[in-house]
């Protein structure tokens, strides 16, 4: 099976990204470019006008991968990344343990592919794809386990550092057995080695992460950028200290945000300061009252004048919120594009106004590339129920009553007894208009009550056949949740470690192949 759906027509995406894939006039104000080669191009003319922080980025970028194992893509893509010519696409995500839910591989994947056609197609401009670690989240129960084959691994405890920060010391035995197993499988060997490499050697979670990812994607040329750095936050000082001064950032996202609300759901709210504070290892939030900023959860407080002291002295103590790191990262480097979930354009939506108040260009934002994997088991049990395309996505009680009604002997044809009933009431409105007024409230309590009667009678036909066809639903239910795991998406929950034990880099390279790089599509594949 091989099939490709437009993620704007899959049932239960979020109205906001329908929108923006439909080009909904309604969010035509939160961007400023869809994605396409020719806006590609004009967006990199666009952010290399103003980029000036080209050899502060260049000379970071090669600290952070100075102790890697270098392919020649990214030996290549580390030496362009300090020429003028030189753009960047972005995807980001948390320090997950293993990489965590399978969509962080189509992140990365979709940046990848999106670089190598940009760059094949066209040679005014040089495309690096970027891996953005967010080594300063500290929700330590979102990173702290993986799923394979629906079998949870898990790092227990209680962490408030940053993630990014936290020892390794313990992944030896929370890997342990998912490591023993990998004994049995073909390529287990090869990812047994990376763990062994990055979790088992590293020291802390950032620099096994970081060698983890690397290991993965070296030979694509990705580039692993950890904003956490001292020398990358002074470039960033003028923004925070506007924040802390002005708080310019709560006052235009808010009123985004007002305009959004009626329309759709909002994802992320500002907060007066949108940094926190890290010393001791705790993040605490910022925030001021009276010209006093404290430190929430300490006892820490400074004048204006101290914390700005602080921030010249010591930026790598101001840590930026999910509102603040997209600013953070479009300023340090010269990107066109940012790949992510639907979640994260959304909230991005909320800054395009923000970024023009900054004069900060604000990048092509791309849904990723979506897939669901499926063996050639599922598939003919699939075709047994007619259960394909966007049908896949629908909920599972209609898919049941779907199937119910088409194996039922007796068919109860509901939507024409309730359009009878409809017509019948319809007809007595109108000789209503000529008597009593009356009447037509009591015709419309007869006519909701007679069509509640129906669909009672509707319930107890399908859980009559329901109890009639049990072992065939039964059986649909164990397929469903095999197909969506914790009745979620299956990118959402497996780890990609499963596919790539069996066979290892082919698995990578056939999703690249897959990944449809100018659409926001969910691939259906056996494989």
């Amino acid at each position: 099976m091989r099939n490709r759906i437009n993620i704007a027509e899959i049932p239960g995406i979020s109205p906001t990204i329908k929108d923006y894939l439909n080009l909904g006039e309604s969010l035509t104000p939160y961007y400023k470019r869809t994605l396409s080669f020719d806006n590609l191009v004009i967006q990199a003319k666009d952010k290399l006008s103003s980029f000036s922080y080209r050899s502060e980025l260049s000379e970071e970028l090669y600290n952070q991968h100075k102790n890697l194992d270098l392919s020649d893509k990214q030996k290549e893509n580390l030496l362009k990344i300090s020429q003028d010519y030189t753009v960047t696409i972005t995807t980001g995500h948390q320090l997950n343990l293993m990489s965590g839910p399978l969509y962080f591989i189509y992140k990365i994947l979709h940046v990848i592919k999106l670089c190598d056609v940009m760059n094949r197609d066209q040679k005014d401009y040089h495309f690096v794809p970027i891996y953005w670690m967010a080594t300063e989240d500290h929700d330590f129960n979102e990173i702290n386990h993986f799923y394979v084959q629906n079998k949870k691994y898990e790092w227990k405890g209680k962490h408030t550092d940053f993630v990014g920060e936290l020892s390794t010391q313990e992944l030896k035995s929370v890997l342990s057995e998912y490591y023993e197993s990998l004994k049995y499988f073909p390529k287990g060997k090869e990812l047994r080695s990376i763990i062994e490499q990055s979790y088992f050697s590293r020291s802390n979670l950032s620099d096994a992460t970081r060698f983890f990812v690397h290991k993965l994607f070296k030979e694509y040329g990705l580039l692993i950028i950890d904003g956490n750095s001292k020398n990358l936050k002074k470039l960033f000082i003028p923004w925070v200290e506007k924040d802390i001064k002005e708080q310019k950032s709560y006052q235009i996202i808010s009123d985004t945000i007002k305009l959004l609300k009626p329309l759709y759901k909002i994802q992320v709210n500002p907060r007066k300061i949108n940094f926190f504070y890290h010393e001791n290892k705790e993040r605490h939030r910022i925030d001021e009252t009276n010209g006093k900023y404290y430190i929430l959860g300490t006892c820490n407080n400074f004048s204006q004048k101290e914390i700005l002291n602080q921030l010249n002295e010591n930026p790598q103590k101001f840590s930026p919120n999910a509102l603040m790191r997209p600013v953070y990262q479009e300023v340090i480097l010269p990107n066109v594009a940012y790949i992510g979930g639907n979640a994260e354009i959304s909230y991005w939506l909320e800054l395009k106004k923000y970024f023009d108040n900054q004069k900060i260009h604000f990048p092509i934002l791309i849904p990723r590339n979506s897939f669901l994997l499926i063996n050639e088991s599922q598939e003919r049990k699939m075709d047994m129920y007619n259960w394909k395309g966007k049908r896949l996505f629908l909920p599972k009680k209609d898919i049941i009553d779907s199937v119910v009604q088409q194996k039922s002997d007796f068919k109860f044809d509901f939507l024409s007894y309730k359009e009878r009933i409809q017509n019948i009431f319809s007809d007595l409105l109108k000789e209503s208009e000529h008597t009593d007024p009356s009447w037509k409230n009591m015709i419309l309590a007869q006519q909701k009550k007679q069509l509640n009667g129906l669909n009672k009678i509707n319930t107890r036909f399908y859980k009559a056949e329901r109890i009639k066809n049990h072992e065939l639903i039964s059986n649909f239910e164990n397929l469903h949740l095999e197909i969506f795991p914790h009745s979620t998406w299956q990118e959402r929950i497996e780890n990609f470690s499963y596919y790539y034990s069996i066979y290892g880099k082919k698995f990578f390279n056939y999703l690249y192949n897959e990944i449809s790089e100018f659409e926001s599509v969910m691939n259906i594949i056996t494989i």
